[in-house]
């Protein structure tokens, strides 16, 4: 009598691919990420940014490093400050082997919102060890006034009669 074999079924399948699966990763590591192209498309990325607030300043500190500074525009519109600019991506020859990529690189901008007005015409920004501190000088709150408004009496109208 001849053994009939049952049909796999879709979850079996589903077992072995995910075996499969498994021992690939297992026996290539970060490798298999490719070798399935699960690896994620590269995404624009964002320099980290402090904001501190002075008495007569407030400060932005954008980490840029590895970024030439004179190709960095700084441009404030309103209470908006925004930066932009591109860190080159690290050479390597056609024959190497990229084993660990996690430095970002690439075009990227960012945007920050200033928490008080800020005077355009007093702005300044410098880079130090791949710091750049951008420093925008606050503007001088309007001080309040006083103003001594004369009144002029005018005479009441005679009752009609």
């Amino acid at each position: 009598m001849t053994e009939q074999r049952q049909p796999e079924s879709s979850v079996d399948r589903l077992r072995q691919d995910f075996e499969k699966l498994i021992e690939t990763v297992w026996s290539q590591g970060e490798r298999a990420v490719d070798a399935f192209g699960l690896r994620p498309a590269p995404k624009a990325w964002l320099p980290h940014v402090d904001v501190i607030e002075t008495v007569d300043n407030i400060l932005v500190l954008v980490d840029l490093p590895g970024v030439d500074p004179a190709l960095v525009d700084i441009v404030l519109v309103g209470n908006m400050l925004t930066v932009r600019g591109e860190r080159p991506t690290s050479a390597w020859g056609e024959k190497d082997l990229m084993l660990r990529n996690e430095r970002c690189t690439g075009p990227f901008t960012r945007s920050v919102p200033l928490p008080a007005p800020v005077d355009p015409a007093r702005v300044s920004a410098v880079a130090l060890h791949g710091v750049f501190t951008v420093t925008l000088a606050r503007l001088e709150p309007p001080r309040p006034a006083e103003v001594r408004v004369p009144v002029t009496t005018v005479p009441a109208a005679a009752p009609p009669v």
